[in-house]
């Protein structure tokens, strides 16, 4: 009975028991998130490929070739259909500020009414992009590129400083990425958005990161998260998005996959085959993998941030 007592007294109060250390708050539990959007349809153009798709409806390359499998990225047949990623399962977080799923490579700003997705470039497997809570740290127009040392020592062709301008990976503008030294900013080659294509940083198709810079002041939050795994629930219908594992933390794809309804107590419900085939296919867009007894409630989309 003293040790339930002490222990409700670290839970409550965050401090530690007499004689002993505070034992580690439980973790929230995971959530059954809204889903948003709806799957659009293009007819592929001739002489296009896949990365022309992305670019001209500004999603991501390596999010549209999964989602279409079946057609080859390079030379698809003209007037073939191709889907796009425009359906989604929002990430379980607090809806607030800017929010960066890093594995399914997508910035959401839940600040705009409505809320307003982006495509990404992410870092590769060398230079992966960060995981944490941040704030929009300190922001440039027409930025300059200094060089660090590691990037010219693979190209030692590169000069130490590149100014702006078309030849500039930065783009046209820079958000930095709370004290650290990477940024949210544009680029100048345009077909690497939705791919894994920089040294950490995350970058943007240029008009977009234009438009973003000039909504987002100084001190926005910004969380950056790694969720493959998604769970949403539209009335009774259980959802499942999947998207790579890019850094590979997870080497029990299913057992990760399953924890949020494992969690929940709604595993009983899951069609596990399903479940197991969108793990397998990654397709990047919700999978129905099961239904509920009845609809739960479900987060907001979006709220007011300070």
């Amino acid at each position: 009975m003293r040790r339930a007592l002490l222990l409700s007294f670290v839970v409550v109060c965050g401090v530690a028991p007499p004689g002993g250390r505070a034992e580690p708050p439980e973790p929230p539990l995971p959530r059954l998130m809204p889903i948003v959007g709806e799957i659009e349809k293009v007819v592929v153009r001739d002489e296009d490929t896949l990365l022309d798709v992305a670019h001209d409806r500004r999603v991501g390359f390596e999010a549209v070739a999964r989602l279409n499998a079946e057609i080859d990225p390079w030379i698809p047949v003209p007037g073939t259909v191709a889907q796009l990623p425009t359906r989604m399962v929002l990430p379980d977080v607090e809806p607030k500020g800017l929010v960066i799923n890093v594995p399914e490579m997508r910035l959401y700003d839940f600040r705009a009414e409505p809320l307003e997705v982006f495509a990404a470039a992410i870092g590769d497997e060398a230079d992966p992009s960060l995981v944490g809570e941040f704030k929009i740290g300190a922001k440039r127009k027409d930025p300059a590129w200094n060089v660090p040392a590691s990037i010219r020592a693979e190209k030692p062709e590169l000069p130490a400083v590149v100014p702006a301008g078309p030849d500039n990976p930065l783009g046209s503008r820079w958000m930095t990425i709370g004290n650290t030294s990477y940024g949210i900013h544009g680029t100048n080659v345009r077909w690497s958005i939705g791919r894994m294509a920089t040294h950490g940083c995350v970058r943007l198709y240029e008009e977009e990161i234009q438009r973003l810079f000039d909504r987002t002041p100084t001190g926005t939050p910004l969380q950056m998260i790694y969720q493959p795994f998604k769970w949403g629930v539209d009335g009774v219908d259980l959802y499942l998005e999947v998207h790579p594992d890019l850094y590979g933390r997870y080497p029990g794809p299913l057992t990760e996959a399953l924890r949020t309804p494992r969690a929940l107590g709604i595993l009983r419900h899951v069609d596990l085959e399903r479940a197991w085939r969108a793990v397998e296919e990654m397709r990047g867009i919700p999978v129905r993998v099961g239904s509920l007894p009845e609809p739960p409630p479900t987060p907001p989309t979006s709220k007011p941030t300070s």
